[in-house]
């Protein structure tokens, strides 16, 4: 069953490629970060930071031991710090050539191989965990996975039509 959700996992990060701290804690401005990326190799693995930061935050607090209720609210501000970020650095990948976009998403992809797979089982415990608690919860936990498609303004609009249009993405 674990090795099971790890390969479901990962598979659902190879769809959205194809494409740190709590919220409050981030230490870093992407909109700086954004300012700085010098090519699409750059920018496939800054998308990639900002995704590994990402989980090993949720696996933080995920497993702090919360209650579904005391989970939900850091859960939502955590989804949309992250969303922005990632919707920042889509801005910079909007101004590239496809042949550049492609070489981001290869960056990206082969960053993926090497994140730390005992946090994305943690995180997986933790869903299964809350997935009895309260299923709404673990839903979104559980899309936190995919949010590097907000990186990548095409798949977003593709995936999440509604969300591309929240965030004023034409």
């Amino acid at each position: 069953m674990k090795w099971s959700l790890t390969a479901i996992t990962f598979l659902l990060i190879l769809l959205a490629a194809g494409c740190g701290g709590e919220a409050a804690d981030r230490s870093d401005d992407t909109s700086d970060q954004a300012e700085e990326i010098a090519g699409p190799e750059a920018l496939g693995n800054r998308v990639a930071d900002v995704y590994e930061e990402m989980y090993a935050s949720l696996n933080e607090v995920v497993n702090r031991g919360l209650t579904a209720e005391e989970l939900w609210p850091l859960i939502a501000a955590m989804k949309e710090d992250y969303i922005s970020q990632f919707v920042e650095l889509g801005a910079v990948r909007e101004g590239m050539t496809e042949e550049q976009k492609q070489a981001a998403n290869r960056a990206l992809t082969s960053r993926f191989y090497d994140l730390d797979q005992d946090i994305f089982n943690s995180v997986n415990d933790a869903i299964i965990l809350y997935r009895d608690l309260d299923n709404s919860l673990a839903n979104e936990i559980s899309q936190m996975n995919i949010l590097t498609q907000y990186a990548d303004y095409e798949l977003l609009k593709q995936q999440e039509p509604q969300e591309a249009v929240r965030l004023g993405i034409q």
